[in-house]
């Protein structure tokens, strides 16, 4: 092949062994000639997170980070608003979290000065959130920033001080708005949809210590960050985490405590696997109801790939509770990758599908 890119070994302190796990795999890939379809590979070389691929047929496109270049722009966008998102699946009657978007007082100043002259004004103040949640969901709920993915900003509050704490924090960002939502207590799913065909479904899992009577939760979170590794994961389990800490906090623990034999602990509210969660393949027992489901909100919604956040009672039957969390116009891979060799073979099959298509 005539490709610019004829590297496959990632040895470490080779060039290319610190760029994003979709670069490596697009480097690999062209390197063993299973990308026949395309003709060269330009990668930024600094930090690999961009690269410009040139198909035999004179087609080019461009890829950043987890982004393909494969869904429509304006549906990648509306993905990325959680709001909107959560709008839209309402609007074409799907089940989701009962939520809200609550602006900060400065952008709240901003828009009431722009759209107060054409006599709008029922715009939701974050100040007024602890007496929506009290009247229309509850407590637990979760506050998130409205444009984040991989679980960053999220915390769950289960009192008025806790949310009022956690619009604080995130206000200190400098953020605009926040999404408020119910809490959904089933099973969480990551359901990856190309076209008309689910790639994959995984139930997610909080990080969690299993203790063994001698280490302190500290240890053990270090050695989970050494399995990992040698998994060759490169998600790295943050020990100064404030969502950890308040929450030992609540249980009555710390990071010098040491499990009994056996006890477990979740360290997070959160299960994705960029915060440390871990995955279970369940694509086997996955019923065909929730597959159409998924193949038909990623279609609806104007993808065509999709991660699908699905809180699901039991995927392996019928007519269940669900609830789409969220979508993801680029879902990442990596972790589920690292999670078994089959995992990494349908990773693999995915990206040379998607590649090889143009």
């Amino acid at each position: 092949m005539n490709n610019k890119v004829a590297r496959t070994a990632m040895t470490p302190g080779a060039p290319g062994t610190h760029y994003p796990f979709v670069t490596r795999l697009v480097m690999e890939l062209v390197a063993q000639d299973l990308l026949p379809n395309i003709a060269t590979v330009q990668i930024e070389p600094m930090f690999g997170h961009v690269g410009r691929l040139v198909y035999r047929d004179g087609r080019v496109r461009f890829f950043r980070n987890t982004s393909l270049g494969i869904n429509n722009l304006g549906a990648s966008e509306i993905s990325r608003d959680k709001g909107y998102t959560k709008y839209f699946l309402e609007l074409l009657g799907y089940s989701t979290p009962r939520g809200k978007v609550f602006l900060f007082r400065d952008f709240l100043r901003i828009l009431k000065g722009k759209l107060s002259r054409y006599g709008v004004e029922e715009l939701a103040d974050a100040d007024a959130a602890p007496e929506w949640v009290q009247s229309i969901i509850g407590y637990p709920c979760y506050v998130k920033r409205n444009d984040s993915s991989q679980g960053r900003g999220v915390e769950r509050c289960g009192s008025v001080d806790e949310l009022v704490e956690a619009l604080a924090r995130l206000r200190a960002q400098g953020l605009q708005k926040v999404l408020i939502e119910e809490s959904i207590a089933l099973p969480d799913y990551r359901v990856v949809v190309l076209g008309e065909e689910v790639i994959s479904c995984y139930r997610r899992l909080p990080l969690t210590v299993v203790g063994n009577g001698v280490s302190s939760i500290e240890r053990l979170m270090a050695q989970k960050q050494e399995l990992f590794c040698e998994a060759g994961r490169d998600t790295v389990i943050d020990c100064a985490d404030s969502r950890i800490s308040r929450k030992l906090k609540r249980h009555g623990l710390s990071m010098e405590t040491v499990l009994g034999e056996d006890v477990s602990f979740e360290l997070h509210d959160i299960s994705n696997l960029s915060a440390g969660g871990e995955a279970e393949d369940v694509l086997e027992r996955m019923h065909a109801s929730w597959r159409e489901l998924c193949v038909s909100v990623t279609a609806r919604m104007g993808l065509f790939l999709c991660g699908v956040d699905l809180f699901c009672e039991d995927i392996s039957k019928p007519d269940k509770k669900y609830s789409i969390l969220e979508l993801n116009a680029a879902p990442g891979l990596d972790n589920y990758a690292a999670s078994g060799t089959c995992q990494a073979e349908v990773v693999r099959s995915l990206y040379r599908k998607v590649l090889n298509s143009g």
